[in-house]
């Protein structure tokens, strides 16, 4: 009977075991951050990834409310979004001069005025090893543009680096020219 125990705890143990994990083809390290993965769009369909999450909680969740782009109280936030050379560049042009906030006509997340910017979806993230790049298309005046966010993980966590906007200014460029 002990043997029996025995025969029935080994085949319960090895049924609740996981799947080991598959190895990359580079000998178990992690992808290379690669231009070329980077490249490739994935589909629609495709699995979400953190860093695309982040990217929608920045555009669904703070858009409209505690846009980060326009914080001039807490840097918690803007550091929660972004890596810290931006981080700096934002919070240096908000916290120098907070009046700038009421002239700006183009919300920072489009590089458009908000009241233009209709229909708006983030695409699934390509992903390569630290780096990441997400798609943010959105309807301005009634015809489609998009955002290309360049991501890189910082200890663990993904944080924007930069933003690609439709006209080919880049948010780190429009921060510099405001210092």
């Amino acid at each position: 009977m002990p043997r029996m125990l025995y025969v029935v705890w080994l085949i319960t143990a090895l049924s609740c075991q996981t799947k080991p994990k598959q190895e990359a083809s580079t000998g178990g390290s992690p992808p290379e951050d690669s231009a070329a993965m980077l490249a490739k769009r994935p589909g629609p369909d495709a699995p979400r990834s953190a860093a695309d999450r982040l990217v929608r909680a920045l555009y669904f969740e703070h858009s409209k409310k505690a846009n980060p782009l326009l914080e001039t109280k807490d840097r918690a936030l803007v550091d929660q979004f972004f890596v810290k050379s931006t981080a700096d560049l934002i919070w240096r042009n908000m916290s120098v001069s907070p009046e700038k906030i009421h002239q700006m006509k183009n919300n920072p997340l489009f590089n458009a005025p908000t009241s233009a910017i209709k229909k708006m979806w983030v695409e699934p993230g390509a992903v390569a090893g630290t780096r990441a790049v997400v798609y943010v298309t959105f309807e301005h005046n009634a015809k489609p543009e998009e955002i290309r966010i360049d991501m890189q993980q910082v200890a663990g966590r993904w944080r924007i680096m930069d933003m690609l906007y439709p006209n080919g200014s880049r948010l780190t460029q429009l921060l510099e020219k405001e210092s």
